[in-house]
């Protein structure tokens, strides 16, 4: 069993915000294998096969995304991931306590692979990861607060513009709607962030990352493409 927990906001004055790209990946998910979610229930909105996979949304607001997936699971009797320890410091400014291989619950329970937006990647930057720190992000900080260690796969999707946001600014940036110019970018990050959880569900972290991670931003107004018949994958970050 899998959960894919996206983060974000409930209502639709939060749809499409920077900060809800995760639920967004969700919904193209669903939509992808005819699926619906019901309505919120202990917490959390879900989508899915409970012996398979499944869709879900955390709807107590993105710093409570955790209690919200914890009352949930209490309720419907489901075991959340048992991990190890929690992440160490940052090291040579990249995600703390990042980790290699595949994913999966040392303690036992399901897997968990959360999707979020990052403000710390540029625009259309994809970055999947074994584990590692919150980075500042409330709802990752959540989910380790609740699950008790931070070694569950993260996949984070860019939305910083060039230059970066002041750290004073980073809430209000967040809580801000996607430009027009930036709208049809946000929508290709999303499709390719969705490929990339199918990747992982199929191929695991490792061979997933190698296909999808990126650390480029998308040009909003990008040269025509490659002719036909051009391979187009993703470069490896």
């Amino acid at each position: 069993m899998t959960l894919i927990v996206g983060l974000g906001n409930p209502g639709p004055e939060y749809a499409r915000t920077r900060h809800n790209v995760g639920f967004r990946v969700l919904d193209l998910l669903a939509a992808r294998r005819g699926l619906a979610f019901g309505p919120e229930q202990h917490g959390c909105a879900v989508a899915g096969d409970p012996a398979g996979t499944l869709l879900v949304k955390p709807q107590l607001y993105m710093n409570r995304s955790g209690e919200a997936l914890r009352a949930w699971a209490e309720a419907t009797g489901f075991a959340l991931p048992k991990l190890g320890p929690a992440p160490g410091p940052q090291i040579d400014g990249g995600e703390a306590g990042d980790l290699e291989g595949e994913p999966g619950s040392p303690g036992g329970g399901a897997d968990l692979l959360a999707v979020g937006d990052d403000i710390a990647l540029p625009l259309g930057a994809l970055r999947l990861r074994a584990g590692g720190s919150d980075g500042g992000h409330r709802g990752l900080e959540s989910l380790i607060r609740v699950l008790g260690a931070g070694d569950f796969p993260r996949l984070r999707l860019g939305v910083a513009p060039a230059g970066g946001v002041p750290a004073e600014a980073w809430s209000d940036f967040v809580l801000g709607m996607f430009l027009d110019e930036e709208w049809p970018v946000s929508e290709e990050l999303v499709s390719d962030a969705a490929d990339a959880v199918e990747a992982f569900l199929a191929e695991g972290c490792e061979a997933a990352a190698g296909r999808f991670n990126r650390r480029r931003a998308l040009d909003p107004d990008p040269p025509p493409g490659p002719p036909p018949g051009t391979d187009r994958t993703p470069g490896v970050a």
